[in-house]
């Protein structure tokens, strides 16, 4: 007799239905691994939606590569995670020195990502991240457009979503210069399973090296 029977509409943490932009915590589930191919450092977020209709929904697997192996490449991984950082809120002069210690500092930390709907190659349609954004005052906002009819409905929590989760996994320079950072709150983010983030408050996230929201947020 099986053990249990796989039931998308028993897990845990609301399912994200709707693409838009959401106000969301980084996860302890997210992770720095490497492309399968070329090697280069990856990192793997995992989101948790903070207010609005879909608290607690999940929205998993934004793969964000560091990739050096042409000049226009190169400046384009900077912009891009400089774009991330930005919306995390670290200070300018604030530098990283791995792509795993940025991974682990984001973690538990706020922004706003926007998401749309996209096919991947084995078929199935599932919530991507776009754009990242910093911390919405006015709230997380839907914008009414849900999966294509006819797609699959695995939403963006299916085991086949993540690109690659090879790597090696080790410890975490920690070492940081410029303003407004603190000791990371976890500095092995890829091994530990998130606690449950539905349950608390946004106020009450913050991890290492990322300011908190000022006070006066309405969540």
């Amino acid at each position: 007799m099986a053990l249990f029977t796989v039931d998308t509409n028993n897990i845990l943490g609301q399912a994200v239905e709707e693409a838009g932009t959401y106000n969301v915590v980084v996860a302890p589930s997210s992770q720095y691994t490497t492309t399968q191919q070329a090697g280069n450092p990856m990192a793997v977020f995992d989101y948790e939606v903070l207010d609005g209709k879909y608290k607690g929904g999940r929205i998993r697997f934004d793969n964000e590569v560091w990739d050096t192996s042409t000049e226009e490449k190169g400046s384009l991984s900077i912009k891009r995670f400089n774009t991330i950082a930005v919306a995390l809120g670290a200070a300018n002069g604030t530098s990283f020195d791995s792509i795993q210690q940025f991974v682990s500092q984001a973690v538990g930390n706020k922004l706003a990502v926007t998401v749309d709907w996209e096919t991947g190659q084995n078929g199935k349609t599932y919530l991507s991240v776009k754009s990242h954004k910093p911390f919405m005052q006015d709230g997380s906002k839907p914008n009414g457009v849900k999966r294509p009819a006819g797609s699959s409905n695995t939403g963006n929590s299916g085991f086949g979503n993540r690109k690659s989760t090879s790597g090696g996994f080790g410890t975490t320079t920690n070492k940081q210069q410029g303003n407004g950072f603190s000791a990371p709150a976890n500095s092995n983010a890829g091994n530990v399973q998130a606690p449950g983030y539905s349950n608390q408050s946004a106020n009450s996230y913050h991890g290492g090296g990322f300011p908190p929201i000022p006070d006066g947020s309405p969540f």
